[in-house]
């Protein structure tokens, strides 16, 4: 994967006098990744449909490192391409991770061969 991403978009965000017509997205940072636990640690019981939004308004923000209220403004016709790129980075970030939780001690992976 190279990185960053570039994503032009089709329609601009302007936010004050700054206008967004292009994104580019990075891999996460340590920083990123502690905000993201403590908004984790928000989620209600089951999680909803909001808190997936939420999540969505997170990494878009964090890995483009562009504020939350321009990210929050980019509209449906660039979010395809904008969520692609975010899949892109995190998909790989959170394979890495699986199995890496406390206590995940379960025993369910095939037996060493």
């Amino acid at each position: 994967m190279d990185l960053p991403i570039e994503v032009p978009l089709k329609r601009p965000v302007v936010v004050g006098d700054q206008t967004y017509d292009k994104l580019s997205f990075d891999e996460a940072d340590l920083f990123a990744e502690i905000a993201y636990a403590d908004l984790e640690a928000s989620f209600s019981i089951p999680p909803s449909k909001v808190d997936a939004t939420r999540v969505n308004l997170f990494w878009i923000s964090h890995l483009a490192s562009i504020p939350e209220a321009v990210a929050g403004k980019i509209k449906n016709s660039d979010l395809d391409a904008v969520n692609e790129a975010v899949e892109t980075i995190l998909k790989p970030m959170f394979e890495k991770g699986k199995g890496d939780e406390v206590g995940d001690d379960s025993g369910n992976e095939p037996p060493a061969k």
